[in-house]
């Protein structure tokens, strides 16, 4: 567990290290290229789903790629690091790790927009297996009661009634 906790700090640290070299990547989808890492950038050109790019870096949710002469940015989710030739859909662990530290963009102003799916797409949810032994692990966590109450009493809070909510 340690391992895997301190592999997504480095990653979610020094996500461009791992870039350092250029690396092939798969379109997932048709998109087009932008010429900044803003949703409303302009688009330089259109690439099809399937076609292969560089990955040159990454900033934020986007990725640098040179597709041809062209270079431009695309948004994480709209690819695959690696080649699908001969590679498992499970794709590898560097991939997953970033694809899963997506923090998206949206347009020039940097807001930051939750989608809900923070990077796994539907291969990732269609492979995804529970994990009940770590959910039963948070009971360990929860708070009694009596605990909760002598909490409340050392803080003077009070009880406040509250309706119920839909």
């Amino acid at each position: 567990m340690r391992r895997i906790l301190f592999s997504l700090a480095l990653c979610g640290l020094f996500p461009s290290a791992l870039l350092a070299a250029e690396q092939v990547a798969t379109i997932l989808q048709q998109t087009s290229l932008q010429a900044e890492p803003y949703s409303d950038a302009r688009t330089l050109i259109t690439v099809k789903t399937g076609q292969q790019v560089k990955v040159i870096q990454r900033k934020g949710g986007w990725y640098q790629v040179r597709s041809g002469y062209q270079r431009g940015w695309l948004r994480m989710s709209h690819l695959r690091l690696g080649t699908t030739s001969g590679s498992s859909s499970a794709g590898n662990g560097i991939s997953e790790t970033l694809r899963f530290l997506n923090t998206g963009r949206s347009g020039s102003s940097g807001v930051t927009v939750a989608t809900g799916i923070r990077g796994l797409d539907a291969a990732d949810m269609a492979n995804a297996r529970p994990n009940h032994g770590a959910v039963k692990k948070l009971d360990r966590f929860q708070s009694k009661p009596k605990q909760v109450e002598k909490f409340a009493r050392s803080a003077q809070l009070k009880t406040q009634p509250l309706g119920y909510m839909e």
